[in-house]
């Protein structure tokens, strides 16, 4: 008298492996779009990391600390910030050589100075100089501007903005559709 084994054949399994093959084949190309965007977001969230860090470094040295878009070491002055992948560009329009933090934490272009003595038009010189309530000098502040950086995909249509404000303080990353060539 024979007896019955419970389990599955070899062939059982392999019909079942190769129909498990080629669902995951059919469902690879649909899964592509998320890892580009999953790599897009942690470039984007890199380079917002490097610029907080930048910024912070300025203010506890008290001292001009710069930020530019290469493939170096950091030195002591200068950070350097590049992204792993072949496909991720940086647009930073308008900034070629990146972005310079002041010791007060101020963001700027790195090619131009942000503040000037000038004399303050609303100086009083019946009262004395106070530097508070009657200043002769004040800073003029017209070279600040809003700065933003967009990270792109080429595989992609939309980007990563990231704003740094006049004050320097970085805000969120933004989605936007990609106008032109990530390049």
């Amino acid at each position: 008298m024979q007896r019955k084994e419970n389990g599955f054949t070899l062939i059982e399994l392999m019909v079942t492996i190769a129909v498990l093959a080629i669902i995951a084949m059919m469902a690879a190309p649909n899964l592509m779009p998320l890892v580009y965007k999953k790599q897009l977001e942690t470039e984007a969230r890199d380079l917002a990391m490097t610029l907080s860090n930048v910024r912070g470094t300025a203010v506890s040295l008290r001292k001009d600390i710069s930020l530019e878009f290469k493939n170096q070491e950091n030195t002591g002055d200068k950070f350097y910030w590049d992204t792993t992948r072949s496909t991720v560009h940086v647009l930073a329009k308008g900034l070629p050589e990146g972005v310079t933090f002041t010791p007060t934490g101020l963001a700027k272009k790195r090619t131009t100075a942000i503040r000037n003595l000038v004399t303050n038009p609303g100086y009083k010189e019946d009262l004395p100089e106070d530097p508070l309530t009657n200043p002769k000098l004040i800073m003029q502040w017209e070279d600040t501007e809003d700065l933003v950086f967009e990270v792109c995909h080429e595989k992609l249509t939309e980007i990563k903005s990231i704003k740094i404000f006049k004050s320097g303080v970085i805000d969120r990353i933004q989605n936007k559709p990609l106008i032109g060539k990530c390049e």
